[in-house]
């Protein structure tokens, strides 16, 4: 098994080559990903929220066409491994007869291993396919780079350095179905599970529902005109579709974001400005989903949501 190993929150274009890497020199399906949950500087309290959930992250690799991902337990057992130690326990679990990692690639207790010190001990246990990739513009191409973007709500930068839109799945929940009363009716989408939440404000987005790529106008904040929700929520509003979808699991992608949230002087008013959102929605919905690569990418990910019933990916205990 060929593999490259990192932390992988979302796989972006600052991985693109160690996938590259790992494609071209493999056997068919007989590579992967190897990374670690939860999140080691989440783990470490560096980190307060990854970008994706567990499942959201093995939903990305499957649309990605990267065959396997393996999940390694992040805890105080593996974080205190030396470097050798490691490396004995992953191989042996993982069967590894190739390594890809980029040149920046840190392991072991305290850090200590870098991609040279597992470059030798690899090939000490007579493995011959090892791959140091450099870092690419690690400055612009990081998961932290793609956090403050979507803490600032520049989800159209995020995608930049993705190379897909950023994106929540989540369930739908039962609301105050105030929306229903205004003429615009939304789906609450639930966003707990410890992955960031974008800055507060309206987004047009593409949501996955009865099978379907729709338009959404999606709220994500509290209810400032009503004063009655005072915890975050998502709600969106899709466009063309009226199905029962309670319960249901939905993909949400952002696309663009149009405003910041605000209180409105009553109902009439707010429901002029939904309207106002609803066509700025839309026009950035046409706009991003018209793109050939956008286009190709949200095909794939409609096939890969519509052929699988679950995304949880089986997390490996090294220890």
């Amino acid at each position: 098994m060929l593999i490259t190993i990192g932390a992988f929150d979302g796989f972006h274009k600052g991985h693109a080559e160690l996938l590259r890497i790992c494609r071209e020199n493999s056997d068919g399906k007989n590579w992967g990903a190897v990374t670690f949950h939860p999140h080691p500087s989440e783990y470490m309290h560096r980190l307060n929220h990854s970008l994706f959930t567990l499942r959201e992250k093995e939903f990305i690799r499957l649309v990605l066409g990267i065959p396997n991902m393996y999940v390694l337990k992040f805890d105080d057992g593996l974080m205190n491994l030396s470097p050798s130690e490691f490396w004995a326990l992953l191989r042996g679990r993982l069967h590894v007869d190739g390594l890809v990692m980029g040149s920046d690639f840190r392991f072991g207790r305290g850090a200590s291993g870098n991609a040279e010190c597992l470059k030798g001990l690899a090939e000490a246990d007579g493995l011959r396919k090892i791959f140091i990739a450099d870092v690419i513009d690690k400055v612009r191409y990081s998961s932290s780079q793609v956090r403050e973007c979507v803490r600032s709500g520049s989800v159209d930068m995020a995608a930049e350095i993705l190379g897909y839109p950023f994106f929540m799945m989540g369930r739908v929940l039962h609301g105050n179905e105030r929306g229903r009363t205004l003429g615009y009716p939304t789906a609450n989408i639930d966003v707990s599970g410890g992955r960031i939440t974008p800055a507060y404000g309206v987004y047009s987005c593409s949501v996955l529902a009865g099978g379907e790529w729709h338009c959404g106008a999606l709220s994500v904040g509290i209810n400032p005109t009503f004063r009655d929700v005072h915890e975050t929520r998502a709600e969106v509003h899709i466009l063309g579709f009226s199905g029962d979808i309670y319960g249901e699991v939905l993909p949400v992608f952002l696309l663009g974001r149009v405003r910041d949230i605000k209180a409105f002087n009553g109902k009439d008013e707010l429901t002029r400005q939904i309207a106002r959102d609803v066509e700025a929605c839309s026009k950035i919905y046409k706009e991003v989903m018209d793109r050939d690569d956008t286009k190709k990418f949200m095909e794939r990910a409609k096939e890969i949501y519509s052929s699988h019933e679950k995304f949880t990916p089986e997390i490996i205990t090294l220890i």
